[in-house]
């Protein structure tokens, strides 16, 4: 209904579990690490929980899609069944073709398909969704089958996915015995705040084909008190907030749209009515309550409390500017019924129309050397607009391409489904420079150090504690300590003073670069053999002196070693770890590597 009205290919917030939107938190991220690990070991039972809501269905089907061809799943979502129609429905789901009607008879033939598997290198899994469902003769069941093993490993994988009630009914002394074979346990838990506005941007972003903002911060943080950072609610919630503005004209999400929708769904849940019956007990209660409370009132009132208050609220009510975003989203879910008219604040920045790039000649580092574009320097204030806008319509996947794109190498398939399944920008950026043939350099917000090793770097920032961080890159610095911002596709740039930019650096540096030294991270004496060779044949083609090209670590490599270091301005270690490496490819490739600046950056050193 209105997809078109707010520029959208599909409702964002559906509740299916549509892979494109696919988002895993922390807590996601950790109980998928555990499945992949148990079924990497073997072990025999796994235990997965999570409250109503939470995305553990999701979860499943993420872990079997990922499953090799070496991996069989049996996947039961009906946990509502006898022993006998558990094994059944085992059967039905492995293929197994029998006739058997007795629970001997149908482990049995199990375990012949189970030993088939096992010889042609096959491991086999049983899933069970709602397991908290499951009645204790079934787990007893499952028990049983737990016991189905050779003698160096278990023939059959058992995963138990529920809400916590399982851990309750596990707990149940009658169950002692299949509590002491669970391996591995892992507990679900909702999304963080943070978690929550990366979800909901993530999946608007899926859904529009673009970034793109809908909702005002004061409208995401009354979405996160509703939700309390549950993935169904918090669908819930945006598709009737959407409909709301949509039926309002409204192209932004406001925190009145929320508390709209929040009264709407409360209304089809109404809470219980209160009785009515007359009780003499009841009446003196109340009539004393009331009594008090006029008393203190008139207290009050007498005080004058009441008066200053009064005004206080009237000042408030008739003010024109925009307030706080704590004035504003204050109570953003308890309203009146009554329909609330639109809030009198200035409307949230367009974003998209702050992200103008600067006017001056456009320049192509990749195609080679070059003086640094000549773009008017902006100041502060306009260095604060132009991040925003950047944030508006970029994000770490463009970022991430025009870094490839400067290297000249292949962005990687499926970009937009890898940064929706990751969620921690380092893994993120480290797979992501790993499909297109690189490395990945990951620092600590250090502008200084990120320039010296002279390469392209992609940084987070964040404008404020409202905002939450972006993505931008620099790709050239002028001689004056300008930083040259590159965004998603490469076709607008900023000239930044260095200084202007610092305050906003929030989070981690990333610098994507080649190495032809191996998959080694660090060179030193205890490396590969092949590796310490190959080291020393690249330091003799740079002119270093080396006496011999044995396997040997020598004082020739440290000496060397240490005068790149030197040169570079990094710690003189005498180690070829990923900065020393960044430094020997400068040396090595010159100009056929995107670089900074021509000469290297020695003025920032003064």
């Amino acid at each position: 209904m209105y997809n078109t009205f707010f520029n959208l290919r599909e409702k964002p917030f559906q509740l299916v579990p549509n892979p494109d939107f696919l988002f895993l938190g922390k807590s996601h991220e950790d109980a998928l690490a555990h499945l992949t690990y148990a079924v990497s070991q073997g072990d025999g039972f796994v235990k997965i929980t999570g409250e109503v809501g939470t995305g553990k269905t999701t979860l499943c089907r993420v872990f079997l899609e990922q499953l090799g061809p070496d991996t069989e799943a049996a996947l039961i979502f009906n946990s509502k069944v006898n022993a006998i129609q558990l094994l059944k429905m085992v059967h039905r789901e492995l293929g197994i073709k029998s006739c058997a009607e007795d629970p001997v008879d149908l482990t049995h033939d199990l375990n012949a398909y189970l030993l088939e598997k096992k010889a042609a290198g096959i491991s086999v899994i049983l899933l069970i969704d709602e397991a908290q469902n499951l009645a204790k003769e079934t787990l007893e069941q499952l028990r049983m089958l737990s016991n189905l093993e050779t003698t160096r490993s278990k023939l059959l994988q058992i995963i138990l996915v529920g809400q916590p009630e399982l851990r309750d009914l596990l707990d149940d002394h009658e169950l002692r015995q299949l509590r002491q074979r669970i391996n591995i346990s892992c507990h679900i838990r909702p999304l963080g705040r943070q978690e929550t506005l990366d979800y909901i941007s993530h999946r608007i972003s899926v859904a529009a084909n673009r970034p793109q903002s809908l909702f005002t911060p004061s409208a995401l943080k009354g979405i996160y008190a509703f939700s309390k950072g549950v993935p169904r609610l918090i669908n819930i919630i945006c598709d009737r907030a959407l409909l709301v503005a949509y039926s309002r004209q409204r192209k932004k999400v406001g925190a009145r749209h929320v508390a709209a929708a929040v009264r709407e769904l409360q209304s089809v849940n109404p809470r219980q009515p209160v009785s009515r019956e007359f009780s003499p007990r009841k009446a003196a209660a109340a009539a004393f309550a009331a009594l008090i409370f006029i008393t203190a009132a008139y207290t009050l009132y007498a005080s004058g409390i009441f008066n200053r208050h009064k005004t206080l609220a009237n000042a408030i009510s008739e003010t024109t500017t925009a307030p706080t975003p704590s004035a504003i989203t204050a109570s953003p879910v308890i309203q009146d019924n009554k329909a609330a008219p639109e809030p009198s604040l200035n409307p949230e920045p367009d974003l998209a129309k702050m992200a103008r790039p600067l006017q001056g000649p456009s320049v192509n580092p990749v195609e080679g050397a070059g003086p640094p574009p000549q773009l008017p320097p902006l100041d502060g204030g306009d260095v604060r607009k132009t991040l925003l806008g950047i944030q508006s319509v970029i994000s770490r996947k463009e970022a991430f391409g025009y870094m490839a794109a400067l290297w000249k190498k292949p962005v990687p398939e499926k970009l937009a489904a890898l940064d929706g399944q990751i969620a921690p920008n380092h893994y993120f950026f480290k797979i992501a420079a790993g499909r297109s043939g690189l490395k990945l350099l990951t620092l600590d917000t250090d502008l200084l150090k990120a320039l010296k090793l002279n390469l392209p770097v992609i940084f987070e920032y964040r404008i404020s504690a409202r905002y939450e961080k972006g993505f931008a890159g620099i790709e050239a610095v002028t001689p004056d300590n300008h930083c040259i911002l590159f965004t998603g596709a490469g076709q607008q740039r900023y000239r930044v003073p260095m200084a202007a930019l610092g305050p906003f650096l929030e989070g981690k540096m990333y610098i994507a670069w080649e190495d032809g030294l191996g998959e080694n991270h660090i060179i030193n004496d205890n490396g590969p053999k092949d590796a310490v060779i190959t080291l020393k044949l690249l330091l003799s083609e740079l002119g270093f002196p080396v006496e011999n090209f044995s396997p040997a670590y020598d004082t020739y490599v440290r000496d060397a070693l240490r005068q790149v270091q030197n040169e570079a301005g990094i710690d003189q270690d005498g180690i070829a770890g990923p900065e020393t490496r960044i430094a020997l490819l400068r040396k090595s490739r010159g100009d056929g590597i995107p670089q900074l600046s021509i000469p290297p950056l020695n003025h920032l050193n003064r």
